[in-house]
């Protein structure tokens, strides 16, 4: 009998095996680097100081395989200088980068090559757009070429994970900030395929339903027509709501994150620092207010509807307490004799007195007619519990009451405070705005001109907010109505079932979607906290919050856990490094996993600079980490941002070591180095192997 079995998944990673290019930015003719794929000896180091080209052969990674690059001009002047100057008008001239790479046991050549042709002077054209070409040789020995290079190499190498596998160490910060938000969610979808479902949602909202909305509406009177109509139109300016609501949280984050770097511009000029020290500490002190604002405000919501009611019950519950009294005068409540013990006296035959009771005689009814005016011991709780209550009527009112005005009286007093705080923020920001410090008015009327767009765009979320939550609630009663109607015809109860399993579908794809991510979010922060930890001096810690932003967090006595505004760039550096860690390695776990749907991979790690301003404990700290990060490692690094620590950690596995000789016509007296050479007619750098201190 034959037995389905399922086969492990068993990491293969992707190592990069050699990198060739030709005439890219400062590289004339063609050069070559082959990387170390020793198992234990991962880490490859391309030494170079600023200018010498490190930047640029990290984005010949990126124009190879996804065809773009993050230059500050893009791909306008990707074609090496002197190739241009040696060519004549008319010839062509080719910009070539080829990788070879191993993934799956078999070694795959990813090339890219873009042709132009020389004008006049320095000036070219491309001859159309980059060739893109995905070549293998198989375990059998042949030789293969893809018929959908950009999607197979994708696949390989996820294009929406990139920033993860090749990034700027002195630009990684920034996913440290508000604004990278949309980052980390993108990450998250693609690391747990949630793409796919995504997709099968928005399919289903958009075409399926859409379509059973119009076969339903083509065989349906006026009145159900009028309603789907009704329908998809709510349905359509939700989904327009929610873009905008997107759109503005995005810019938000962006309008915060710029208040931020000009309050840290601000801070470092020592004139004004006190000023801005003060601005900072209002600013966290009118944030707190409004939190417990927020809290006072709930609380009082919280009294009213839980017992709202006791100012408008004290006459029914003085009727009631009346009548309970009056009953309990009169020993009907709670009733002396209780119904059990007549029933003993019934089951066992006999009276207290000692008379005989015997049914269907007349002594033996006599006493039953008791047990009818006999209490019960749930009436008798229930008497007890009610007469109880309706005398705690009184204190119960005057406690709300009081909790109430407690409640307002610290509002107002809030409110008094966060005024006067806020009238010497703006005696601050007009000071700043006179400061006879040439940078300080133009950075404090650019701080302003930030924060008047910040409150429209919270102005405008909140507006959204209510738009979306009346028009949600429009649909749920055009959706009732729509049910409502179809119930009542049985010739669209077909199309309506479909209609509504798909509508199911749609809701069970949305709750997938947010229940996974979430899941993934709070995976992925425990791992980013426990590498920050590691990494930080300070007792801080990292979070990934639920607008997908990391976040560190402290400990503030009185206060509780409150964020940290502004981070120091290592902070940010480590932040960020925790959380490429995390998401190296969840990648790395996922790929042994045999799911269809969950995606993963053990990828190379390549950084420039990932060692940039931070001190030499941090930068042993980090330099301990980067081993572990993935199998195979390849740095960029500065001869400053080497020596010391970081050579020292990362000795035990270095495999391979480069030099980039960076050539110039002339360089600042005491510039000269082995790295940096004057002499030169035109600007190229050229690749040495070894290291030369």
């Amino acid at each position: 009998m034959l037995e389905n079995k399922k086969t492990d998944r068993k990491e293969n990673p992707v190592k990069i095996q050699k990198i060739t290019i030709q005439n890219f930015r400062q590289f004339f003719g063609q050069h070559s680097l082959e990387f170390s794929t020793d198992e234990v000896k991962g880490i490859t180091v391309i030494h170079g100081e600023n200018g010498s080209g490190k930047t640029s052969l990290l984005n010949a990674f990126k124009w190879c395989f996804y065809g773009h690059a993050d230059f500050d001009t893009g791909l306008d002047n990707i074609l090496n200088e002197q190739a241009i100057v040696k060519s004549s008008d008319g010839e062509d001239i080719e910009l070539s980068i080829k990788i070879d790479f191993e993934h799956e046991g078999s070694d795959y050549t990813a090339s890219r090559v873009q042709r132009f042709i020389k004008t006049t002077g320095l000036k070219v054209d491309s001859i159309g757009g980059s060739v893109f070409k995905l070549r293998w040789i198989d375990q059998n020995g042949s030789c293969q070429e893809s018929t959908n290079a950009d999607t197979q190499m994708n696949q390989i190498l996820p294009e929406k994970m990139h920033s993860y596998f090749f990034f700027n160490g002195e630009r990684i910060e920034k996913l440290a900030n508000a604004s990278s938000s949309g980052q980390i969610r993108e990450a998250i979808k693609t690391l747990m395929g949630l793409q796919i479902v995504e997709r099968a949602g928005i399919h289903l909202e958009k075409y399926v339903i859409k379509e059973f909305k119009k076969e339903l509406k083509k065989q349906s009177p006026g009145k159900l027509q009028e309603v789907i109509d009704r329908e998809t139109k709510l349905q359509e300016e939700i989904d327009s709501l929610k873009e905008r609501m997107y759109v503005t949280k995005d810019n938000k984050k962006f309008f915060k994150d710029e208040i931020s770097k000009i309050s840290s511009r601000l801070a470092m000029i020592k004139d004004v620092a006190a000023l801005q020290d003060e601005r900072k500490f209002i600013e966290n002190r009118l944030d707190t207010i409004k939190k417990s604002k927020d809290s006072l405000s709930a609380s009082i919501k919280d009294l009213i509807s839980t017992k709202g009611f006791l100012p408008f019950f004290t006459e029914t519950a003085a009727t009631v307490g009346a009548l309970l009294e009056e009953k309990r005068k009169r020993g009907e409540l709670p009733y002396k004799i209780k119904q059990q013990f007549i029933d003993d006296l019934l089951s066992n035959g006999k009276c207290i007195c000692g008379t005989c009771l015997n049914k269907g005689e007349e002594n033996y009814s006599n006493v039953e007619k008791y047990r009818l005016q006999a209490s019960s011991k749930g009436l008798e709780e229930a008497f007890i519990t009610t007469a109880g209550a309706i005398k705690q009527v009184d204190r119960s009112k005057s406690d709300l009451f009081r909790a109430i005005k407690d409640n307002i009286k610290q509002g107002v007093d809030l409110e008094s405070e966060r005024d006067k705080l806020s009238g010497r923020l703006d005696v601050i920001s007009k000071k700043l705005q006179e400061s006879e410090v040439e940078s300080v008015p133009g950075l404090e009327n650019k701080r302003k001109e930030i924060e008047e767009k910040l409150d429209k765009a919270q102005k405008e979320l909140g507006k959204l907010e209510f738009e979306l939550e009346t028009k949600t609630q429009e649909h749920k009663e055009a959706k009732r109505a729509r049910e409502e109607i179809t119930d009542v015809s049985q010739q669209y109860e077909k199309i309506s079932k479909r209609l509504s399993n798909a509508e199911e579908c749609a809701r069970v794809a949305k709750a997938l979607h947010v229940a996974l991510s979430n899941q993934t979010r709070e995976k992925l922060s425990k791992r980013v906290d426990k590498t920050f930890k590691d990494i930080i001096r300070k007792p801080y810690w990292a979070e990934i919050d639920q607008d997908y932003t990391l976040q560190i967090y402290r400990e503030i006595e009185g206060h509780g856990k409150q964020l940290v505004p502004e981070k120091s760039t290592a902070e940010s550096q480590i932040t960020s490094l925790s959380f490429i860690s995390s998401i190296v390695n969840l990648a790395k776990e996922q790929q042994n996993q045999d799911s269809d749907f969950i995606k993963g991979g053990v990828f190379p790690i390549i950084m420039d600079s990932p060692f940039g301003s931070i001190d030499d404990e941090y930068r042993a700290l980090i330099a301990r980490y980067i081993p572990m990060l993935a199998d195979q490692v390849i740095v960029f690094a500065s001869s400053s941002q080497w020596r010391g620590p970081v050579s020292k950690e990362c000795a035990p596995r270095l495999g391979k070591e480069y030099s980039l000789i960076y050539h110039c016509k002339e360089v600042d007296e005491g510039r000269e180095s082995y790295y940096v050479r004057p002499g030169a007619d035109f600007e190229f750098s050229e690749i040495e192997e070894g290291y030369h201190g």
